[in-house]
């Protein structure tokens, strides 16, 4: 429970307590009535034998005892409460995501028209950058041509696959081919054992299956039985002719609930990462997380303090004689 007080949010542990509140009102309310039937007097033969006078100032400001009373009996149970200042609100990714990047390093990658760089290389500047936005979530890199390898298991020392991922040359040291089921099929062994919440394969190709024992809507129906949401990316370059099976590309992703896209230049493919990071966030969602600071003792002082003033005023200064 929080409430806003003076501009501040201010959050109660246990609200239960400030139902007492509703016991300081009735017996607010009883004293006050018990006060105006109570009445004191002593036996004297005619009124007219005592001069007439006003009560002294003890008199008139007994009154303050009751508001002290209550003002203490409320402090406290506002100090049971567990109140606490809300000094910021943020919210953050519930859980990490297990993601598996799959990299196409056929020789056909070395082409130089993703801006006029080899498609390689333009892979391997943006998936660089993708490792450096990522928090919390686990990463493995395969590469695959006409057979496939774990280049970095699942890890959260995205420096280690940066530096994984660095050397990585198209045409060597795997033999060449396109084995697109066979690397999809790798990358989903790394994440057979997750428990992530998310569980993404992000598959980068520029050409056909034309290579592996596994075939790529085989590997798509096992992402989907592993809960692994596939997202495929083809890089074709603008002015080319489309090498890659778009169409089955997208049935691919489609059985697993992701999208394919087509990344013509660097550019193209820095967005497709990032939007396939957000989109993957978006659906694990966020947790909220709350920095407070404790405000109970000063309410605890401030009651136990009144509550002592009260005491020792009735006691001395206002005490009241039958």
């Amino acid at each position: 429970m929080s409430a806003r007080i003076f501009g501040m949010e201010i959050r109660f542990e246990a609200p239960w307590a400030l139902a007492l509140l509703a016991f300081v009102v009735v017996a607010t309310a009883l004293e006050l009535r018990r006060e105006r039937g109570r009445g004191g007097g002593v036996l004297f033969s005619s009124l007219g034998l005592v001069p007439r006078a006003r009560g002294s100032w003890r008199v008139r400001l007994r009154w303050a005892l009751l508001p002290l009373r209550v003002v203490a009996a409320t402090a406290l149970i506002v100090a049971l409460a567990a109140p606490s200042v809300v000094q910021a609100a943020f919210d953050v990714p519930a859980e990490g995501i297990d993601i598996v990047i799959v990299i196409d390093t056929s020789s056909s990658m070395t082409t130089p028209d993703l801006g006029g760089q080899p498609r390689i290389d333009v892979v391997k500047r943006v998936v660089d950058d993708f490792l450096d936005g990522l928090k919390n979530d686990r990463v493995g890199v395969v590469i695959f041509s006409a057979e496939s390898m774990v280049l970095s298991p699942l890890t959260l020392d995205y420096a280690a696959a940066q530096r994984l991922v660095q050397p990585v040359a198209a045409g060597r040291p795997l033999r060449d081919g396109t084995a697109i089921g066979t690397g999809l099929a790798t990358g989903l062994n790394l994440l057979r054992e997750s428990t992530a919440r998310g569980k993404v394969a992000i598959l980068l190709t520029d050409g056909q299956n034309n290579a592996g024992d596994v075939q790529p809507t085989d590997a798509a129906q096992i992402a989907k039985l592993l809960g692994v949401r596939l997202y495929t990316i083809g890089a074709v370059a603008a002015r080319s002719r489309a090498e890659v099976d778009e169409a089955l590309m997208k049935r691919m992703s489609e059985t697993t609930g992701g999208l394919y896209f087509r990344a013509s230049d660097e550019t193209a493919l820095r967005d497709v990462y990032r939007e396939i990071e957000t989109l993957e966030k978006a659906r694990v969602g966020t947790r909220a997380f709350i920095s407070t600071e404790d405000a109970s003792l000063p309410f605890a002082a401030a009651g136990a303090g009144l509550l002592a003033l009260q005491f020792l005023l009735a006691l001395t200064v206002f005490r009241r004689t039958p």
